[in-house]
C-alpha cells in the first residue's frame, strides 16, 4: 500500500475514532501538546511553560495548537492520549483501525484502544480540528515528582509548586532534574509523562532510541547553550580537561555564532551539552524502558532516570 492510498484510507476511518473517544478526558491531557511544542524553544524551566502567556490565555492557547496543526507539526500532538471506547464498533472496524494506524494500543478486554492526537491532527480539516481542541486544559488533577540530583525535591500538585524551582545557578554544570507528570483521574492505560531536564545529548540519543515512547527535546539551534553534564567518574584531572575543553568551544561558538548558522556553530560544542527531553507513553511501555535500561551495563545517566522510574512507578 503506498502512503497516499494509506491517508486516504485514514481519512475515512478517522470518523470512527473522532465519534467514539472519550471526549471528557481530553482536557486532563491536552496540555501534554503544548510542553512537547514549546520545550523545543524554551530558554527557561520547562514547568516555567504553564506560566506563559499563550498557555494561560484559553484563546491564544487554541491558535497555537492550530498553527501547529497547519504547520504540519504533528508529532507534538502524540503527547495526547485519546481513549477509543470501542464496545459499540465491529470488529470490522476494529480489525480496519488497528491495520491502518500506526502507534495504536488494544485492550478489548476492557472495550479501549489508545489513539492519540496526532491522529486526528494529521486526518482531520483544520474546522473539525479547531472544534476538537475547544476545550480549556484542566491542570487539576496533575500530580508532579521533581527530583533534582535524582534526590525527591517536591511532589504534589501543580498549583503548589515552589518558586524555587525556577531558580538556575551560575555554574556550568548542570544539575539533572527529572519531572514525572501524573494524571490522578481513571483512565485506561495509565498515561504518564517524563521530563529530563539538564541531561545530556549523550543520555538523549540513547533515550529516543525507544521508539514506543514519544519525544520532543530542546532544540540548540533555537536556544542557547549554557550547561553542560559531568560525568560522576570523572576525577579532579578529567574534570580540568573538559572545562578547558567547553570554555574553547563556547568561545570558538560565540565568535562564529555572527558568520555562521547556529545549526551549524553546534558541530564544535561536546556532546554533554545539557538539554530537556519530554516523553510520554502509557505504563507498561515505561515497564518495557525501564526493564531494558536499570541494568548495571546501562550508561549512568540513562540507568539512573531508569532506576528512579521503577522505585515511583512500579
Amino acid at each position: 500500500m503506498n502512503l497516499s492510498l494509506l491517508r486516504v484510507i485514514q481519512k475515512e476511518l478517522i470518523f470512527l475514532v473522532y465519534k467514539n473517544f472519550e471526549k471528557s478526558l481530553l482536557s486532563h491531557f491536552i496540555f501534554f501538546s503544548y510542553l512537547g511544542a514549546r520545550i523545543c524553544y524554551a530558554k527557561t524551566h520547562p514547568l516555567a511553560l504553564f506560566f506563559e502567556e499563550k498557555f494561560q490565555n484559553f484563546e491564544k492557547f487554541k491558535s497555537f495548537l492550530l498553527n501547529l496543526k497547519k504547520a504540519k507539526h504533528y508529532s507534538v500532538f502524540s503527547h495526547t492520549p485519546i481513549f477509543l471506547n470501542t464496545q459499540s464498533l465491529s470488529e470490522k472496524e476494529k480489525s480496519l483501525l488497528a491495520q491502518n494506524f500506526f502507534k495504536t494500543f488494544w485492550d478489548n478486554e476492557n472495550g479501549y484502544a489508545l489513539f492519540n492526537l496526532r491522529h486526528l491532527a494529521e486526518n482531520l480539516e483544520d474546522k473539525e480540528f479547531k472544534k476538537l481542541i475547544d476545550i480549556a486544559p484542566d491542570l487539576s488533577s496533575i500530580n508532579i515528582k521533581i527530583f533534582k540530583n535524582f534526590q525527591l525535591f517536591y511532589e504534589g500538585s501543580f498549583s503548589n509548586l515552589p518558586i524555587e524551582i525556577f531558580k538556575e545557578d551560575n555554574s556550568v554544570w548542570a544539575t539533572p532534574e527529572v519531572i514525572i507528570i501524573e494524571i490522578k483521574i481513571n483512565h485506561p492505560f495509565n498515561w504518564i509523562g517524563v521530563i529530563a531536564h539538564n541531561f545530556s545529548r549523550i543520555f538523549s540519543h540513547q533515550f529516543v532510541r525507544h521508539t514506543w515512547l514519544n519525544f520532543n527535546q530542546r532544540s540548540h539551534r533555537y536556544t542557547n547553550i549554557e550547561k553542560f553534564v559531568i560525568p560522576s567518574t570523572f576525577d579532579e584531572k578529567c574534570k580540568d580537561v573538559y572545562e578547558k575543553i567547553i570554555k574553547l568551544s563556547l568561545e570558538t561558538y560565540k565568535d562564529l555564532s555572527g558568520s555562521i548558522k547556529k545549526e551549524d556553530t553546534r558541530f564544535i560544542i561536546p556532546q554533554g551539552v545539557a538539554t530537556s527531553i519530554l516523553a510520554t507513553a502509557p505504563l507498561f511501555i515505561w515497564e518495557d524502558f525501564i526493564n531494558k535500561r536499570a541494568i548495571p551495563q546501562a550508561q549512568e545517566e540513562i540507568r539512573k532516570l531508569a532506576c528512579l522510574l521503577k522505585e515511583n512507578l512500579f
